[in-house]
């Protein structure tokens, strides 16, 4: 490991044998990033889209037929209105009970909110527990029994996990076409 000393001016120096290691020459190109909280440089490829080709097979699955019932599976969930699944005489008065809910209680808005700014309405707890401390709408305790009380009365949809993908919720289209016509 080479130790370098970082200038005044926020400047380093790197030592030649680092560079001649990974193919830098004077004038070239190097993009810089923080991964994992340590500095990366990689050399600017002469094409970003194959320099990253391949870098995430496997990552929805090793097979066709895994990934295809992934996405068929996902595809489902995008278009299927809870409001048709209510046990309720009338869909109208279960979405206005959640307009009411969504009105007097600052966790369900925080939730309903996040979900409403994701895309297709999904997202995974990681996902949902980042946006409530960034939204500063309490503490993210909150967070589980909220998401209960949503999904039992189907205004969020939790879509199970299977294998290594994280489970997901999504808030019902109804209640989103109601929330972004507000």
């Amino acid at each position: 490991m080479h130790m370098v000393t970082v200038s005044s001016k926020n400047q380093i120096t790197l030592p030649v044998a680092i560079l001649r290691e990974i193919g830098i020459s004077p004038g070239d190109r190097v993009a810089a990033a923080v991964v994992d909280g340590d500095i990366v440089l990689i050399k600017e490829p002469e094409d970003w889209v194959d320099y990253f080709r391949g870098s995430m097979s496997g990552a929805y699955g090793g097979t066709k037929d895994v990934i295809d019932r992934m996405v068929l599976r996902e595809r489902e969930s995008w278009y299927e209105p809870m409001s048709e699944l209510t046990s309720g005489p009338d869909p109208r008065e279960w979405r206005k009970q959640f307009e009411d809910l969504y009105a007097t209680n600052t966790n369900v808005r925080a939730v309903a909110n996040k979900l409403l700014d994701c895309p297709y309405h999904v997202a995974t707890l990681h996902d949902l527990e980042w946006g409530i401390l960034d939204a500063a709408a309490g503490p993210v305790a909150m967070l589980y029994p909220t998401l209960e009380r949503l999904t039992t009365n189907q205004w969020v949809r939790r879509v199970p996990a299977e294998g290594q993908e994280p489970e997901r919720y999504r808030l019902d289209s109804e209640i989103a076409v109601s929330l972004k016509a507000a």
